[in-house]
């Protein structure tokens, strides 16, 4: 891979998919009462929210295992291990659920880390995931020091 600076539209778009992650946990640290949208409704749409994104990454691992000439079977294998974590995170009782999908985030940031210093990804892909899952964690431990 080369060691190109990281496009303009992959920053904005990540800080973009970190509104509902940081939104989220503002209103459940907050406990607002939104009428429908309770508490328990809030922690319902960061745990879900989470294992969109969870999956997306698997997505992204998937996507880069195609570009490859020859994927060892080990990358599709774990492309596909986030959304089956995630899914079984959406049925993990609170506040147990925060925490497999935190540890799925780090999980899934040290493995991309892995795959950047391999060569398999671009440098900056590498430092976005950094960042992005610092937001993203501390969004989900967030709420475990506030929830009842």
């Amino acid at each position: 891979m080369t060691h190109a600076s990281m496009p303009r539209i992959a920053l904005l778009l990540g800080v973009a998919g970190l509104v509902p992650f940081v939104s989220l946990a503002a209103a459940i640290a907050s406990m607002m009462d939104l009428g429908v949208l309770s508490p328990r409704v809030l922690h319902m749409m960061l745990i879900t929210y989470a294992a969109l994104i969870a999956s997306f990454l698997g997505g992204v691992r998937w996507g880069n295992a195609l570009r490859a000439d020859q994927t060892p079977t080990a990358d599709y294998i774990i492309s596909v291990i986030p959304s089956l974590v995630a899914w079984l995170g959406l049925a993990t009782p609170r506040p147990f659920d925060l925490i497999v999908m935190a540890g799925l985030f780090l999980a899934l940031a040290v493995s991309d880390i892995g795959h950047v210093l391999k060569g398999h990804a671009p440098r900056w892909y590498g430092q976005l995931r950094v960042g992005l899952t610092a937001v993203a964690t501390l969004s989900l431990l967030v709420p475990l020091f506030v929830e009842s």
